[in-house]
């Protein structure tokens, strides 16, 4: 078992949530790539939602 914090369910949006996602999994973001990660989060964000049947924002 791992002394790891159990990670998260929730999409990440915020800057502060993306870089504390990415540092809890070990995946680093290159500040070239961190605009399209927040744009394709904010789109997976969206589809769940939708699939939770609440109407997208």
């Amino acid at each position: 078992m791992s002394d790891a914090p159990p990670l998260s369910a929730a999409v990440p949006l915020t800057p502060e949530e993306v870089a504390a996602a990415s540092t809890a999994r070990g995946l680093p973001i290159p500040s070239a790539c961190q605009e399209g990660v927040a744009a394709n989060l904010a789109l997976l964000a969206r589809h769940a939602a939708t699939m939770r049947g609440r109407p997208a924002t």
